[in-house]
This record gives structure tokens, C-alpha cells and sequence, in this order.
């Protein structure tokens, strides 16, 4: 079994595995970490250097931030794009707007992804409160002017 998947294995039993001072050390639920000791120690060492040349990589483009594998950034990439189209819609965007705001998300930089989101995900939550504010005010308003 290679270290890749005996830190998917961890993972999946909700156990996380980190450098501390140059050591691995453990973090989760105590009998899932007493069942998974036996089968990490004889690979402590390789843990070691795996764990390290992750931290490295991470650190070598991005290190303010945590390490993103693909799979999280395509993941916010996704959500980045349903808020914006939920937001142009909402919005009423022309067709122009909308897809140059598309282009410079996805392709934008990486230190723009997680503001990004937040940004958009800020205004989408405005956009849909100052929607279900009209709506109630639209339906009470008809009832006063019988």
C-alpha cells in the first residue's frame, strides 16, 4: 500500500495527519487513530517525507493559504460559476456582462478564487433579500388597495 493511500484510509476514518515540529502527528476520533497506528508505523518515516514535500509544494504557491489539491479548486470553480449565474440572473446581466465575469473568474488567478467566492456569495445573499423583501412587500400591498 503506498502513503497516498494510507493517508486516504486516515482521512476516511475521519483521521487527519500533520507535521508538528517535524513529527507526524494524529488528530480525530481516539479508537479510529488506536486502529490506524499498527498500520502507519512501520511507514512512519515515508509519512514523514510525503507530509513534508506536500507542506513544501503548497508553500511554494500558495503559502498564505492551505494546500488546495485539483479536486477543491475545480469544486469552487463550480460553485464560483453557479453564483455568478444565479447573481446574473437575479441581476438581469447582459449576456456580454455575464460571460466576461465568467472568463475572468475561471480564469483568473488562484489568490482570487476564495474572495471571489466570497464576494459573489455575499451579493448573491443581497440580491436574494432584496428579492424576498419586494416579494412581501408586493403581496401585502395588494390588500390595501381594495
Amino acid at each position: 500500500m503506498n502513503i497516498r493511500d494510507l493517508i486516504q484510509e486516515a482521512k476516511a476514518a475521519g483521521v487527519r495527519l500533520y507535521l508538528h515540529d517535524g513529527k507526524v502527528k494524529l488528530r480525530g476520533d481516539a479508537e479510529a487513530m488506536k486502529a490506524l497506528k499498527p498500520k502507519l508505523a512501520p511507514h512512519k518515516a515515508a509519512i514523514l517525507a510525503y507530509l513534508q514535500d506536500m507542506e513544501q509544494q503548497a508553500s511554494e504557491f500558495w503559502p498564505w493559504a492551505p494546500y488546495l489539491t485539483t479536486a477543491d479548486v475545480e469544486r469552487f470553480r463550480t460553485e464560483l460559476v453557479g453564483i455568478i449565474e444565479k447573481l446574473a440572473d437575479m441581476e438581469h446581466w447582459p449576456d456580454e456582462h455575464r460571460d466576461d465575469v465568467l472568463t475572468r473568474a475561471v480564469r483568473g488567478p488562484l489568490a482570487d478564487l476564495l474572495p471571489n467566492l466570497r464576494h459573489f456569495g455575499q451579493r448573491l445573499t443581497e440580491a436574494a433579500a432584496e428579492a424576498a423583501a419586494r416579494d412581501a412587500i408586493g403581496k401585502r400591498a395588494w390588500r390595501y388597495d381594495r
